[in-house]
């Protein structure tokens, strides 16, 4: 809680009505002076403490008190320069990342009387971290602040001193680190310590190598430096009662850059704290502008969604020095997985379309470009193919392109040619990967030993062969391949016939109706291994009834659930890991909640699905981003992995567009919705949904709805669909 926070104020609001002593408060007046200066004091510092921010950026705060996120992990962003914040001291950073620079050991702490000054309190934006402390009788509240369109950060440290003695207090600084150019970025956080030499001149110390140079400014008066020490030494004095403010300032990039971004960020530090949260503020109206406003009666589900959305602007990258501009990233918190992997931008493959469609066609090129049956990411930088292949590409780049066509209608970008084939043509190849040609009979994909990419298990147990989940999904890249060849005028006929051969064959071959699952097969032996990953089927026809409803009675705290989430894999297989928290078990990786969520909306399973996403809401509340995965049985996520702020954890907010509203558009045009309201939010709205050309407003509740499009007001009762014609604009 914060000082000043509210617990404290109701405990000086009951001292003031006299709740606490019999006697009538405003008699006492002797009493009351004391009491009045402490809270005038506690008010002050709380006032310095809570510099009004914008109210849009507030929305998306975190007060530490409520973060789980371990020092490691916890970091800022703001599309050009990512930082990690030692949020236990008030003034303590370490690790910058600034693609394509980088110095993963640098280190800049700030002590005070010899001593880091430990947080009392501190608070998470996006591209700021506010802190606060007590040491010997002064008050210390600092924020970090990474400046708007640069390299470059500020580190603003007020002083108070809460005592009636004047102090001089010993200031000292210890920073080291190395430094270097990163031609390519990849999963891991970029290991740059390339010695880099400091020289000091004045209140100036500039790191600087060939590569480049990193520069820190501060107007803390008589620093001395202590090269051997990696230290600048100081002392300042502050008179009883009284406050000063100073300021650090830091950037990164070739020598003329780094320098220059210094000046102009130490030249006006105010304006440039403002422009920074302006600047936030700006592209969080733009985001709203382009998707929709979600309000519910269940506060935490509006906050997941809000959260959710975030992850668009925590991975989105403005560098001249990138092959896409914007570049949207799979993660990009503190420098980790800044390449594009496949497995995740392919996620929010509903929802992206809406946000940005122009980088949405450019990611979808960029990838056609690379062979996805070879690799699985592309390098920010140059482009090019990287890392192993991973099962799904193929199922992903076809709901890529698919979405994009049918939420943009951009029906010209089927016949766009990359790599000197069309668009369609590489969503067909993708559909008719491991098919032996439309002139044979339909068989089931075997993966092979390769398939351990799917899950990579630590505990080795095996999930590989033709697996079901995959083979499964192959149906609707068939009939998704289909429509957009009948969009294109070249409709393919054979893609329906091999999706209902593969049907028929799943069941008649892999499904076990004892055990109400799917096999997977090995060398000719089916085993079962009981992953989440089979529901992504569920609202895909390759699934008959009884298999959707034999699948989804395993939904249950046995097996799947637990009181924080969805494991990966149940607690009855013997492959369950409670340490390989994404796939193995212990939680599930960040998207595929909502993504069964969403297919049990869409599919009509309601209760399932407000069971399965109402677990998953304490994301918002304990996390300022969400990363890799998530624990199940316990609040808590995956700390071993640079992965913590995944792209597509935008698949929350896509599970309440398109699986809570049923938004859903048809191959002519006509907009489909068809809302399931939550059972534990009885009255939903969704306020200007862009999609297809119209804006759409629609507010739900347990038995009704209206949608709004353009004036045009439809009514309707709960299960039964509202359809806006596509010649309705």
């Amino acid at each position: 809680m914060m000082v000043g926070s509210y617990g404290h104020w109701m405990a000086g609001k009951k001292l003031l009505t006299g709740r606490y002593d019999a006697r009538p408060i405003r008699k006492n007046k002797a009493y009351m002076r004391p009491l009045l200066a402490g809270l005038l004091l506690l008010f002050v510092f709380k006032a310095q403490w809570s510099v009004a921010q914008p109210p849009l950026l507030e929305k998306f705060a975190l007060d530490g008190s409520r973060n789980i996120l371990e020092e490691d992990d916890f970091g800022i962003i703001n599309g050009h320069i990512t930082a990690r914040i030692n949020y236990t001291d008030i003034a303590t950073i370490s690790g910058l990342y600034a693609p394509p620079y980088a110095s993963s050991d640098f280190l800049m702490e700030i002590r005070f009387f010899g001593e880091k000054v430990p947080t009392k309190e501190y608070k998470w934006y996006p591209m700021e971290v506010k802190r606060n402390g007590e040491l010997h009788g002064v008050r210390f509240t600092t924020s970090t602040v990474l400046a708007a369109g640069m390299r470059a950060g500020l580190l603003e440290i007020t002083l108070e001193n809460t005592t009636k003695e004047n102090k001089t207090i010993p200031v000292q600084f210890n920073i080291k680190g190395g430094f270097d150019y990163v031609p390519h970025w990849d999963f891991a956080r970029p290991d740059a310590i390339k010695t880099a030499n400091a020289t000091v001149k004045d209140n100036s110390l500039v790191k600087k190598n060939d590569a480049g140079s990193i520069v820190i400014r501060t107007d803390f008066p008589d620093l001395k430096w202590f090269a051997l020490g990696y230290r600048w030494d100081s002392r300042i004095a502050l008179d009883a009662g009284k406050t000063k403010t100073y300021y650090v300032a830091a950037a990164m990039g070739d020598d003329k850059q780094a320098a220059a971004s210094v000046e102009q960020v130490f030249g006006n530090p105010k304006k440039i704290i403002t422009a920074a949260r302006e600047d936030y503020t700006e592209q969080l109206e733009d985001l709203y502008t382009k998707l929709p406003k979600f309000t519910a009666g269940n506060k935490r589900l509006e906050a997941y969604y809000d959260k959710s959305l975030l992850h668009f602007l925590l991975n989105k990258w403005n560098l001249p020095e990138f092959v896409l501009q914007p570049y949207y990233s799979t993660g990009g918190i503190i420098g980790g997985c800044v390449a594009n992997y496949l497995w995740d931008f392919g996620i929010p493959n509903e929802i992206f379309p809406l946000y940005d469609p122009k980088s949405s066609k450019e990611h979808i090129k960029q990838f056609l470009k690379i062979d996805i049956t070879k690799h699985f990411l592309f390098d920010p930088m140059t482009g090019n193919a990287n890392g192993p292949w991973y099962q799904v590409n193929q199922e992903l780049i076809i709901k890529l392109i698919y979405y994009y066509v049918l939420h943009t209608g951009d029906t010209a970008f089927l016949g766009e040619k990359v790599n000197g084939m069309t668009v369609l043509d590489h969503a067909v190849k993708n559909a008719m990967f491991g098919d032996e040609g439309p002139d044979k009979p339909v068989t089931l994909v075997d993966y092979g030993v390769e398939g351990e990419h799917h899950l990579e298990l630590r505990r080795l147990y095996p999930y590989q062969g033709i697996m079901p989940d995959l083979n499964g999904n192959r149906y609707l890249s068939y009939i998704r391949a289909y429509e957009l060849s009948s969009l294109a005028g070249k409709p393919i006929s054979y893609l329906p016939k091999r999706a209902a051969d593969l049907k028929k064959l799943m069941k008649d071959r892999l499904w076990s109706q004892k055990d109400k699952w799917f096999y997977f097969e090995v060398d000719g032996k089916k085993r079962l291994r009981w992953t989440n990953l089979m529901y992504m089927m569920i609202n895909s026809p390759v699934l008959d009834r009884e298999q959707k409803e034999g699948m989804i009675s395993h939904l249950n705290e046995n097996e799947f659930l637990s009181d924080y989430g969805i494991h990966s894999i149940s607690k009855v297989d013997p492959a369950y890991d409670q340490v390989d928290i994404d796939v193995g078990g212990g939680g599930s990786y960040v998207a595929f909640p909502p993504m069964i969520a969403q297919r049990l909306y869409n599919d009509g399973y309601q209760a399932a699905a407000d069971d399965v996403l109402l677990r998953h809401l304490w994301l918002a509340e304990r996390l300022p981003y969400w990363g890799d995965s998530h624990v199940a049985n316990f609040i808590g996520y995956r700390f071993d992995t640079p992965l913590q702020s995944a792209i597509d954890a935008s698949a929350g907010a896509q599970c309440i567009i398109f699986g809570i509203f049923g938004v859903s558009v048809t191959m002519n045009g006509d907009i489909r919705i068809n809302p399931h309201t939550p059972s534990f939010s009885p009255e939903i709205s969704l306020k200007g949904l862009k999609i297809r050309g119209r804006t759409i407003d629609i507010e739900a509740n347990l038995k009704n709805y209206s949608v709004t499009v353009n004036k045009k007001i439809y009514h309707s009762k709960i299960g039964d669909p509202v359809i806006i014609p596509a010649a309705d604009r």
